[in-house]
């Protein structure tokens, strides 16, 4: 029975609140050592199910228009057969809001043993994707059962990207600002 007005004010109470939320758990040191990660890096591969797919997408995405070795792989198995072939100079960055599938330990289990580095975001730091993780990244959002992938839960998950993604480009300011507007000038044509 809301109004336009006011269901769209509380949508946007929501996302306001789940970036907040993400705010109160950032871990500092947690950020620290998966930056320290992604710059000794060789290849990071970003990962999810579902609609954390999309957010890994978005990760590899916005990291690539300052690092070349950022990759998306979507698909369970082929996260699978990536993961075998890593070295301990790789990472895998999993993105699972509930942190729970068995797919998240699975390929986190085969990443480590090949001897990688694993980082997780989700809202849960205690499941068992977390412990399977080197780094745990802590998003907010409460999302019932019935929400599956609410916006809100992405846009904490998004928070986290890109303070993690500021926090690697303020390291290497240079090469970072270089590459992206070596990305831009390539991508001028396209736009009308």
């Amino acid at each position: 029975e809301d109004s336009m007005g006011d269901m769209c004010q509380k949508i946007y109470a929501a996302d306001v609140d789940a970036i907040t939320q993400t705010l109160a758990m950032i871990n500092p040191a947690a950020i620290a050592a998966a930056a320290d990660m992604l710059l000794a890096a060789d290849r990071v591969l970003c990962m999810g199910l579902g609609g954390s797919m999309v957010l890994a997408q978005e990760a590899a995405h916005l990291f690539s228009t300052a690092r070349p070795n950022f990759f998306a792989v979507e698909d369970s198995h082929f996260q699978a057969i990536r993961c075998a072939l890593l070295s301990p100079r790789d990472v895998v960055i999993y993105f699972s809001y509930s942190g729970s599938t068995r797919d998240i330990v699975d390929v986190m289990k085969i990443a480590q043993e090949r001897g990688a580095k694993t980082i997780l975001v989700t809202r849960f730091p205690k499941s068992p994707g977390a412990a399977c993780a080197d780094v745990v990244l802590e998003c907010g959002a409460r999302e019932g059962p019935l929400q599956m992938g609410s916006i809100a839960a992405r846009m904490g998950q998004l928070y986290i990207i890109d303070v993690l993604f500021s926090e690697v480009c303020r390291r290497d300011m240079e090469t970072c600002r270089e590459r992206r507007k070596q990305v831009a000038d390539a991508l001028a044509d396209k736009h009308l």
